[in-house]
C-alpha cells in the first residue's frame, strides 16, 4: 500500500485468520514507549504458532509510525481504510505498560498545524506597517483553550497545543507563527464538532489581525477503541493462571491516550494485552520507561505476554465458535 516500512507476513491457509500487530517506531528519546517489544511480541507469537499450525492462518502486520511522527503517521488508519484487514477474522495487539491489563481504551484524536502569515516591520520604528502573526496565533490559542467551557464533559474533551515557531527577533514584527493543535474526545462526532469550532476560532483570530492562515492536518483521525471482551477474556486466562493481578479495561474507563490500533478495532474484532515491564506509576514516553523497555530487562514479562497471546490463538484456532462470539459482540457495539 505504498508504505516502504510496513509489511505483512503470513503462514497457513484457510480460516480462522488471526492478525498480530507489530509496532517498531521510536520517539526522539528512543524506545520510551516500548514499541520495540511490540514487534518482538508479534514475532514470538507467530514463530511459536508456525510450528504448531495445522488449520487456519497467522498474519503479522508491520505498522510504522503509531506515534504520529513521519511520513507514514498513523499507518494503521490507512491499512484499515484500505481494507487490509478485510479477510482477517480477529486481531490481537499488545503494548508495554506499568501494569498488567487486557482490553484497551483510547481517545479519538486528530492534530492540526495552524500557520498564521502576517507582514514584517520594524517593531519600534513602524509597527503600524506590520501585521503581527504571533498576536493572531496567541488569540487563537486563547480562544481554542476556552473551547473547553462549551464542550460536553461526558465526551472527555482534551486539547493540547504548543507554538512550533514564531518570529525571528524582538525588534521585528513576527510575520509568521506556527501553532500545533491536538484534539481528543471519546466520541468521533464530538471530535468533529471540536475540529469545526477550532477552525472557526483560528480563522476569526487571523481575520482580526489581518493575517492569512493555513490549516493542515498533521495526522489522520485516530478512532476510539472498540473493546472486544471475548478476545480480551482469552488473553486474561494466562494471566489468571499465573496469579498475576491485572485490570480488565471496560467501556466506562476514561482513556489515557490515543492509538491507531483503535481504527483496526473498528473494522475487525480486536483483543489487546498490556504487558507490565516497569514499576506502577512509571510515566510512558519518559527516559525512565525507556530503560525498562530494554529487552534484557523486559524479557520475563515479554515471555508472559507472548504466552498469553499464543494460548489465546491456540484456543481460537481450535474452536471456531470463539470467532463467532467475537464477531457477534463486535457487530452489537457501535
Amino acid at each position: 500500500d505504498g508504505m516502504s516500512t510496513a509489511f505483512k507476513a503470513s503462514k497457513g491457509k484457510g480460516h480462522p485468520v488471526i492478525g498480530l500487530l507489530a509496532e517498531y517506531d521510536a520517539l526522539p528519546n528512543g524506545h520510551s514507549c516500548g514499541h520495540n517489544l511490540i514487534s518482538a511480541w508479534a514475532y514470538g507469537v507467530a514463530a511459536f504458532l508456525a510450528e504448531k499450525l495445522h488449520d487456519g492462518t497467522i498474519e503479522v502486520y508491520g505498522t510504522p509510525a503509531e506515534e504520529g511522527i513521519g511520513e507514514y503517521s498513523g499507518s494503521k488508519v490507512k491499512l484499515a481504510d484500505d481494507g487490509v484487514f478485510g479477510k482477517t477474522d480477529v486481531v490481537l495487539g499488545m503494548h508495554p505498560s506499568d501494569v498488567w491489563a487486557v482490553g484497551s481504551a483510547s481517545y479519538s484524536d486528530v492534530s492540526y498545524l495552524l500557520t498564521f502569515k502576517g507582514k514584517a516591520a520594524h517593531a519600534a520604528d513602524s509597527p503600524e506597517a506590520g501585521i503581527n502573526a504571533l498576536d493572531a496565533a496567541v488569540l487563537a490559542y486563547t480562544g481554542i483553550n476556552f473551547m473547553r467551557d462549551s464542550i460536553k464533559t461526558d465526551k472527555h474533551p482534551v486539547i493540547g497545543m504548543y507554538f512550533r515557531g514564531a518570529g525571528t527577533a524582538t525588534n521585528v514584527v513576527p510575520e509568521r507563527a506556527l501553532l500545533e493543535v491536538d484534539l481528543r474526545s471519546t466520541s468521533v462526532n464530538s471530535l468533529k464538532q471540536m475540529a469545526e469550532k477550532m477552525k472557526r476560532i483560528a480563522k476569526s483570530s487571523a481575520e482580526a489581525f489581518g493575517c492569512s492562515m493555513d490549516i493542515e492536518p498533521t495526522s489522520p483521525v485516530y478512532q476510539g477503541y472498540k473493546i472486544n471482551s471475548t478476545l480480551d477474556g482469552l488473553l486474561g486466562e494466562t494471566l489468571s493462571a499465573k496469579n498475576l493481578e491485572f485490570t480488565t479495561i471496560t467501556d466506562d474507563i476514561i482513556p489515557s491516550g490515543s492509538t491507531d490500533e483503535g481504527n483496526v478495532s473498528r473494522v475487525v474484532p480486536t483483543g489487546h494485552i498490556d504487558v507490565k515491564i516497569s514499576p506502577e506509576g512509571t510515566p510512558g514516553h519518559s527516559d525512565e520507561f525507556r530503560k525498562y523497555a530494554d529487552p534484557t530487562k523486559a524479557i520475563q514479562s515479554l515471555e508472559i505476554g507472548i504466552e498469553a497471546a499464543t494460548n489465546a490463538c491456540l484456543r481460537i484456532l481450535g474452536d471456531p465458535s470463539i470467532v463467532t462470539s467475537a464477531r457477534e459482540e463486535f457487530d452489537k457495539k457501535q
